[in-house]
This record gives structure tokens, sequence and C-alpha cells, in this order.
């Protein structure tokens, strides 16, 4: 064989690597690739609300330079207010082959691309945008590709890689035809990318820290996937209370750490998320992109050069974060891990989503005990109300009999039976009238004491209802100058007045027992309505209670089905995700033997001992690779 040098053997290290990571994808996602070929492309996607900077942060990683930085964006805009969505789908950037705009569907045909000035451009980007509006879920294009003018460009790249960076559509969309559309695209392209970057400002960053917020469940995953997750904060140097901290920081010490500025952020998610206590730091990016940025540079440069120099530590790093995505080692590392990532972000939910679960049961659970003490509340009310009404009624009715009995004590009998005796009297005078007129009258008021006495305690008898008819008959007699009545007509016109006003002693005293009684009935039935009311507007407040519960019951019954459908869901994905992992394993181990077994050939024909030498080093690396990937350390002999 002719003679190699280490650096032409050392150039097979990782083609088993790209070989094993392609042909898995092939497999699995077939439209991730359109040829065979091996592809040596970083796919990164950003994700994030609307108008946080993630259109900035993705021109600046390309290199779009800042005097051109507004006029990109101009264009991009597609004439559209500041304050809404810029993006309309999905959209690959790219830098142009020449100084024109290049706007086409991704895998579309070279042939079909136009040639755009600035102008056409925003025209273009307009016209996709209201397509997306209108159709919403049913608009075809879900990834376009815009090529920026290279004149727009920078010279340098993250060191020449093939960087295809996805802006993905804002998390909250303000058109509800935009939000079906984002729903239907984000989760695959989620899914495709090598490095995801979570975005939001400093001071809303509970956009993506919070569960939430994050509408995909594989973005919930940043928490225990570091190696793929980065979070950037934007607007951080322009916030008083960040500009503050690196102020103070600056001044104590000269300089600003980033671990200091990471551990200052890592302590506002754990104040927004007190459940949350992961160490989450080297996922952090405190930046400034954009005008904002921009704005800062031009107010005033030397005193601004410590956030200059603090923003372009996190800027350098997160490129490298990028650079390093590429690696196919890293690359396969990713792969091993989905398994096990999957698997403990699969626990973690569960162990969340089963607290809430419980404390949903713990909820129904009470509303049915609430439920069931407000219907023995209930139940004991109406017994209480039907007790007091049946109490009221034989009260009444013993209320009824007295009043008649007392009525009937004042008969008109008496009177008749005197009446006769004394109009058949032999003696004809005053004094038998008088007598016949005041033996009555006490007869009526012993009565009516009796009467009096019986009620004490229930119905408040008043004083006798005397006549004055009375006084006044009593005087007429008294004024005759004499006893003896010398006719009969006189005499017996007296007795039938004094009978009368007797009659009318009577009616009077009837109608004073009437008005007691009666009064006593009124004031009982009052007493009765008014307990009866007062129980059944406690029983109307329960009953209003108890559908609202039953009400609340239902959508606490329907959360918790709807949750337990999701979690079902949920755990389908992640286990169709650690099937993945499981078949990843094996294309990896293949390609791995696959490799050595080709390698070992190629250093056992070799006659040349030191090419010889070079495979087998090349061999022993590729061993060190393996244990990497596996996440093992190479054992020490």
């Amino acid at each position: 064989m002719n003679k190699l040098t280490w650096s032409e053997v050392y150039q097979h290290r990782f083609e088993w690597a790209k070989s094993a990571h392609s042909k898995f994808m092939l497999n699995f996602d077939n439209d991730l690739y359109s040829t065979q070929e091996i592809k040596d492309q970083i796919f990164v996607a950003v994700y994030g609300p609307s108008q946080v900077g993630k259109t900035s942060l993705i021109l600046e990683l390309i290199g779009v330079l800042p005097e051109h930085h507004g006029k990109v964006q101009n264009v991009l805009r597609a004439n559209r207010d500041y304050g809404k969505s810029a993006t309309a789908t999905v959209v690959r950037y790219r830098t142009s082959i020449n100084n024109y705009w290049y706007i086409n569907e991704v895998n579309s045909s070279s042939k079909n691309r136009k040639k755009l000035n600035n102008d056409e451009a925003k025209k273009e980007l307009a016209e996709i945008r209201s397509k997306m509006e209108d159709m919403g879920g049913r608009y075809k294009i879900e990834e376009i590709d815009i090529s920026i003018p290279e004149v727009y460009i920078s010279n340098s790249r993250i060191k020449n890689k093939d960087i295809v960076i996805r802006d993905l559509p804002g998390v909250k969309a303000e058109n509800d035809n935009e939000r079906e559309f984002v729903s239907k695209v984000i989760k695959d392209k989620i899914e495709k990318s090598d490095l995801v970057l979570l975005v939001t400002t400093i001071d809303n960053m509970g956009l993506v820290v919070q569960p939430e917020n994050l509408e995909i469940d594989n973005l919930q995953k940043w928490k225990v996937n570091p190696q793929r997750f980065k979070i950037i904060f934007t607007r951080f140097y322009s916030d008083d209370s960040s500009l503050k901290l690196c102020t103070q920081l600056y001044d104590s010490r000269g300089s600003i750490d980033i671990d200091d500025v990471r551990t200052h952020i890592q302590k506002q998610i754990h104040t927004l998320d007190s459940d949350f206590r992961s160490d989450v730091k080297s996922q952090l990016y405190a930046l400034e992109v954009g005008d904002s940025w921009y704005k800062l540079l031009t107010d005033n440069k030397e005193e601004q050069q410590p956030l200059i120099d603090t923003r372009k530590v996190f800027f350098d790093e997160l490129k490298e974060v990028i650079y390093s995505a590429s690696n196919p080692i890293i690359r396969l590392c990713h792969g091993y891990q989905i398994g096990e990532i999957s698997k403990n972000f699969k626990l973690e939910k569960n162990q969340e989503v089963n607290i809430t679960l419980a404390n949903l049961e713990k909820e129904i659970s009470n509303i049915n005990e609430e439920i069931r003490e407000n219907n023995n509340i209930i139940d004991n009310y109406r017994k209480s109300i039907n007790e007091e009404i049946e109490t009221t009624n034989s009260q009444i009715k013993e209320i009824q009999n007295l009043y008649h009995k007392c009525n009937n004590v004042f008969s008109e009998a008496s009177i008749e039976e005197l009446y006769e005796t004394v109009k058949e009297s032999e003696q004809k005078n005053t004094t038998v009238l008088a007598g016949y007129l005041l033996q009555n009258i006490e007869k009526f008021k012993i009565k009516w004491d009796e009467i009096k006495r019986e009620c004490i305690g229930s119905i408040d008898i008043s004083q006798f209802p005397y006549l004055n008819d009375i006084d006044d008959v009593n005087s007429h007699l008294k004024n005759y100058n004499f006893k003896t009545y010398f006719f009969n007509d006189k005499f017996n016109n007296d007795l039938n007045k004094i009978k009368a006003i007797l009659g009318n002693q009577l009616l009077t005293i009837r109608d004073s027992l009437k008005e007691h009684f009666s009064g006593y009935l009124d004031k009982i039935k009052i007493e009765i309505n008014l307990r009866v009311s007062k129980y059944r507007n406690f029983i109307a407040k329960l009953e209003k209670r108890k559908i609202y519960l039953v009400k609340t019951k239902y959508i606490l019954i329907q959360d918790k089905s709807s949750l337990e459908d999701k979690l079902k869901i949920f755990n389908y994905s992640r286990d169709l995700e650690i099937e993945h992992s499981e078949k990843f394993s094996v294309f990896v181990n293949n390609e791995f033997k696959v490799a050595l077994k080709k390698l070992s050939g190629y250093a056992k024909k070799e006659t040349d001992n030191i090419t010889m030498l070079y495979w087998i080093m090349l061999i022993r690396q590729l061993n060190i690779d393996f244990k990497v990937v596996e996440g093992k350390n190479e054992r020490k002999k």
C-alpha cells in the first residue's frame, strides 16, 4: 500500500460517526436529508415569544453587519408594524451567492429561484404572511429559505460551518390561524434540531422558564438536557436591575465574571419557580441584540466597554456551542442521551402530573364531601321547616279552640233568662232594672277575668271593654224622681233599652276577644313565616353553592380526564423516543464495528510500519471516541 501521513489517516476518524448518524436519520426521518450524502450541517432552532429579538439574534449569528442590520430587518418585517410578530412561518436564513435576495420554499428547485431587490423581497414576504393568515393550518409551505445579499454579511462566519438556523414563529401568535399553523410545524422542527435556543427578555423569563408557557413537551426537557438546550435572555444590558448588577460587579472587582451573571439569573429563576432547584447556570446566556444593543453602543462607548466585553464573552461562548454541535462524536452523544433524558423527563413529568392529579382528586373529594354535608344541612333545614309548620298548626288549632270556648262563654242566654224574670216581676221599679243591668255586667267581668288569667303567658288580654252606654243608662235610672214605675210601658221601654245595651256589650266583648286572638294568631304566623323564610334562605344559599360545586366538580373531572389523556400521549411519545434511542444505539454499534473491521483490515494489509502504526493509533482513538459516545471514561491500564 502507499505510504500515508498521519493527517491522511486521521481524516478517517469521524467517518463512522457521520455514517451512523446519517443512516439512522435516513431510517427514522427521511425528509430531514434529501439524499444519501452525509452532510456536515448544524441544525439550530430558535424558539420564544414574539418581539424578544429572535430574528435579530439569528442575523448576528449568521454575520449580518451592524451597519446593515436596520436594512435587513426592514425587509424581513415586510412593512409589518413594530410590536407585531414579523415571522410568518419557519424561516431558514442563508447567505446569498450574490447581492440579491432569494426567497423560496425549502427543497424547491433552484431553477424557480428569482433575484429580488429589497422592495421585491418585502413584497414577497408580505404575500407569504397574508397567505398564511388566511389559510392557517392548511398553509402548505412550512419552511422558507431566505438568502440575504452577501453585501450585508461579514466575511467571517462560525468557523466556516454549514449552520442552518431556523427562526420559528412566536410562541403566542396574535392570529388564530397563525396559532394553528404554528402548532402544526414547530414540533417537527424542534425534534430535528441539534441545538435549541429558547429566547425571551430578562424581565419576562417566565415565558420560557415556566412549563405552562412551553406549549410543546419536547421544549420542557431543557432542564434535563443542558447539552441541547440553551436559554437566551435578551435586553439584559438595558434592564435597570441587570445593569445595576453589572455596575456593582465591575466596581468591586474591576471586571464582570459571567459566572456571577449566570448565578444572578439562576436565583431569579428559582424565585420565579420555588419548586425548581436544578443548577442550569451553564445553559444561561445574557445578551442584548438588535436596535437596543446598537443604541447602547452609541450612547457612550467607553463607559459601556465592560458591558461590551461581557456580552462578547457570552456571544463567543454561544458561537462555540453552536460550532461544537457539529462534532460527529457530540452528535452521537446526544443520540445516546435521548433515551436516558426521555426516561428522566418522563419520570419528572409523571411525578409532576401525578401530584396535580392527586390534588385534583383531593379537590373533587372535598367537593363531594361538601355536597354531602350541604345535603344533610338542607335535609335538616327542611325537617325543621316541617316541624315548625306542624307545631305552629297545632298551636293555631289550640288557640282557635280556646277562642271558640271563650266566645261561647259570652252568650245571650243569660241576658234572655234574666230578661224574662225581670219582665214578669211584680215589682216595676228602677232598682230591679239597675240590678238586672249590673248583675249581667258583673258576670261579664268575672268571665273576662277568667279568660285573661287563662291566657297569661300567651295572649295579652287587655282590660274589660266597658261600654259608656252602661253609665248613661244608670244615670238615666237615677234621674227618676220615683223609683216605682206607674206605667208598665215605661218600665218595659227601659228594660228593652237595657237589654239592647247588654247585647251591644256582648258584641263589644266578642269583637275584643276576636281582635286579641286574631292578633295573637297573626303574630304566630309572622314568627313562623320569618323562621321558615330564614331556613329557606339558608337552603337557597346552600342550593346555589351546590350548583357551583357541581359545576366546579365537572370542570375538575374534565381537567383530570384531559390531563390523564395528555399524560398517556406524553408517555407514549417518550416511550417511542426511548425505543428510537435503543435503535440509535444499534446503529452506532454496528457502524463502529464496521469501522473497526475496516481500519483493522487497512492495518493488517499495510506493509509500511509507520503507516501501520498510524492505523493502530486511529483504531485506539476510535475506541476512545466510542467510550465517550457511550458516556464511559477510558479505563486506566
